[in-house]
């Protein structure tokens, strides 16, 4: 063998392995749950809901710090005493990114797709979006987002929002 060949052969080995290594402790794939604690925050939502609480789960697959979401959940705001709206229930099913900042601790995200909106004057689809950002620490995360779907003629044209208090856990797999 020539003297060339060992330190290639072997740069190559070192290299391989490494790569190997940081792929195997790499997650590629994660699911997640929240809990929702919601606050109005546009005139409209803020004069006719006092709060909202729900729940979402989701998936995530990706590579290095990106990651495509879906996510689908459960929101019921609860109305204001003289509210002609009443209680208002909120289901998203949504596609997104999250992007994590260097250490995986931070990231950002942003969703958005189709909520089925349902109350005393309003029972139809609209789009919805959000964007958040959170901590990650261990399986357990928290995160505050800007959350909301868009409104039609019968409650006002515009965009009914809060700002969505999240905890849960988050799994990789």
């Amino acid at each position: 063998m020539s003297k060339k060949f060992v330190p290639v052969v072997l740069f190559s080995t070192l290299s391989m392995l490494s790569i190997s290594s940081s792929t195997q402790a790499q997650r590629l794939f994660f699911i997640f749950m929240h809990g929702q604690y919601a606050i109005p925050v546009d005139s409209y939502f803020y004069h006719n809901y006092n709060y909202g609480l729900g729940v979402e789960g989701g998936a995530g697959i990706g590579a290095g710090r990106t990651f495509f979401v879906a996510t689908v959940g459960y929101t019921s705001f609860s109305s204001v005493s003289n509210s002609k709206y009443g209680n208002t229930s909120f289901v998203p099913i949504k596609g997104g990114i999250r992007h994590y900042l260097p250490g995986k601790l931070l990231f950002i995200s942003a969703d958005m797709g189709i909520a089925h909106v349902n109350n005393n004057l309003v029972n139809s689809s609209r789009f919805s979006g959000d964007i958040g950002l959170g901590v990650r620490l261990g399986p357990f995360e928290a995160m505050a987002a800007y959350d909301g779907y868009a409104r039609t003629s019968a409650e006002n044209s515009g965009y009914s929002s809060w700002i969505g208090l999240k905890a849960g856990f988050h799994f990789g797999l």
